[in-house]
C-alpha cells in the first residue's frame, strides 16, 4: 500500500481503507520525519469515519488531533495540499461543534499541489512534528 493509494481511497469515501493503506506505508518508519504527517492523515480519515457513523465525540477528537498533527507540514508535504485539507477539517470541526443538530457536512478531499506550468512540486524538505 502507499500514500497514493490511501489518497484514492480517502477521496472515494473509503476512510477505513485509506487509514489501513497509510498505516501500512507509515509502519516501517513510524519514528521518522513523516510520522506526524501519516498520523495526521490517519486521524483525519478516522474523524470522517466517525462523522459517517454520527459519532460526534469521535469525529471532533480525531479531526482536531489529525489537523494538529498536519500543521507542522503545511502548506504541503509529499506533494499533497495539506493547507486545503486542514482548512476543510477545521471548518467541519467548527460546524459540528456549533450545531445542536447533526449537520450535513461535506467531507474533505485530498489533492496534489500543482506548480505553474502544470508540474507537481519537488518533494519538500521533511519536517517532524513540533512540540
Amino acid at each position: 500500500m502507499s500514500l497514493e493509494r490511501g489518497v484514492q481511497l480517502f477521496n472515494a469515501g473509503r476512510y477505513w481503507d485509506a487509514h489501513e493503506a497509510w498505516e501500512e506505508a507509515w509502519m516501517p518508519d513510524r519514528k521518522g520525519l513523516d510520522g506526524g504527517f501519516y498520523k495526521g492523515l490517519i486521524q483525519v480519515a478516522a474523524g470522517c469515519l466517525h462523522y459517517g457513523r454520527r459519532n460526534r465525540r469521535g469525529a471532533l477528537n480525531k479531526w482536531r488531533s489529525g489537523a494538529d498533527y498536519l500543521r507542522p507540514y503545511l502548506p504541503a508535504n509529499q506533494g499533497l495540499d495539506l493547507a486545503a485539507l486542514v482548512r476543510a477539517t477545521d471548518a467541519n470541526l467548527a460546524a459540528l461543534e456549533s450545531s445542536a443538530e447533526w449537520p450535513e457536512l461535506e467531507m474533505p478531499k485530498l489533492s496534489y499541489r500543482v506548480e505553474s506550468g502544470g508540474r507537481l512540486p519537488p518533494p519538500p524538505t521533511r519536517r517532524g512534528r513540533a512540540g
